[in-house]
């Protein structure tokens, strides 16, 4: 039985393509643990189980304060000590593994040292790339990418999420490239539904709760308009905004941090999903976002940004409204979306052929397993 290691900078709790392809490993016969940052507590490690349909999973977790959406400047010290406690842990355990399986640079940089040390295979899965965010200083971007290049030079396979991301990573030289996109694994009956008001049309997001997704001006818009409601999940910076939101206005549900089960449930209770980004961000250019996926899935009408990553399969296949990064075109389009109710039947079977078509994770699983299989 071969021996994975995930490596991830956020406490996997929950990170639903690290828990699908660790679930897939699992199920073809590999054994399978995970390394972690929990940013809410201090604390030097704990160990516990995550609990996957298919086995479990052994996690680490080291306990480092730190602000999620903060930026490289504000966690700059967490980030260091990271990097620092993943190195001392591999040193003591990397014998027990045959593969590192490490997400994003700011994991990926120290893991392939040791990895390349002690001759593992090394696969490098790029969720965010790193320098196409607001992380870095301007001052040391060219030199991160220089070193993210050498780490994707030097991996045994690179994942990336979208066909989008080749342009994104273009002056490296991958040995083995392969797009695993963030397509859900259908984890619940479409049937079941949540008893929420039927007289109101329901806009839910679930996710990371930091400014740039637009979630603060959908609130603000369910605010005033009162056929609406907002249903909103998901953990970061804006957390306790969104709980003091839910508590004044009747029409707005905060409901904390949810389980992928949870999150698609709630998804399939509500009737359009957001996946709204700041296009001024280049990561948000080439997203795979989850929302695009579970809303293909689930055969929901779908609100997306102009020039951010999906848009264009939005508009080609007419499954939802592409709009502006702004108050005034997203009012526009949620308008647009509800003249057209009476299609939305219409248009979560055209969403529904084209996940099962293009999409689905029984398709992002063989190619997983074959680039594993391969190395």
């Amino acid at each position: 039985m071969k021996k994975v290691l995930f490596i991830r900078s956020n406490p996997v709790d929950p990170d639903s393509r690290l828990e699908k392809e660790a679930n897939s490993l699992i199920k073809y016969g590999y054994h399978v643990e995970i390394l972690a940052w929990d940013r809410n507590d201090k604390y030097k490690i704990s160990e516990s189980v995550i609990e996957l349909e298919d086995g479990n999973a052994k996690i680490y977790r080291f306990g480092i304060p730190a602000t999620y959406g903060g930026g490289m400047k504000k966690n700059f010290r967490p980030l260091l000590y990271f990097q620092y406690c993943i190195y001392n842990w591999l040193l003591k355990n990397i014998h027990r593994f045959d593969i590192i399986h490490a997400c994003d640079f700011d994991t990926a940089f120290t893991a392939q040292m040791l990895a390349k040390k002690y001759k593992k295979k090394f696969v490098y899965d790029i969720f965010d790339y790193y320098v196409h965010s607001f992380k870095v200083p301007k001052l040391i971007k060219n030199f991160i990418e220089f070193l993210d290049h050498r780490v994707i030079n030097n991996s045994d396979a690179t994942l990336i999420c979208s066909e989008k991301r080749k342009e994104q990573i273009a002056g490296s030289n991958p040995k083995r490239l392969i797009v695993i996109h963030n397509t859900p694994k259908c984890i619940i009956d479409k049937k079941v539904k949540l008893n929420l008001n039927k007289s109101k049309i329901k806009i839910v997001y679930v996710g990371i709760l930091a400014d740039g997704r637009f979630v603060r001006e959908i609130a603000d818009f369910v605010k005033r308009n009162s056929e609406y409601e907002f249903h909103i999940g998901g953990f970061g910076q804006l957390e306790e905004h969104f709980k003091l939101l839910s508590e004044d206005y009747e029409n707005i549900y905060y409901y904390g941090k949810l389980r992928y089960d949870e999150t698609l449930t709630l998804e399939n209770s509500c009737d359009i999903i957001t996946a709204i980004y700041n296009p001024e961000v280049p990561n948000h250019y080439y997203a795979a976002p989850n929302k695009f996926y579970e809303a293909l899935m689930l055969g929901k009408p779908l609100i997306m940004a102009k020039n951010t990553g999906m848009d264009d399969i939005v508009v080609v296949n007419d499954i939802g409204e592409v709009i502006e990064y702004n108050i005034q075109s997203f009012e526009k389009g949620i308008a647009n979306l509800v003249r057209k109710s009476n299609e939305w039947v219409n248009i979560g079977n055209r969403m529904n052929e084209l996940y099962d078509r293009e999409y689905s994770w029984s398709e992002m699983e063989n190619r997983l397993i074959s680039i594993y299989d391969e190395i």
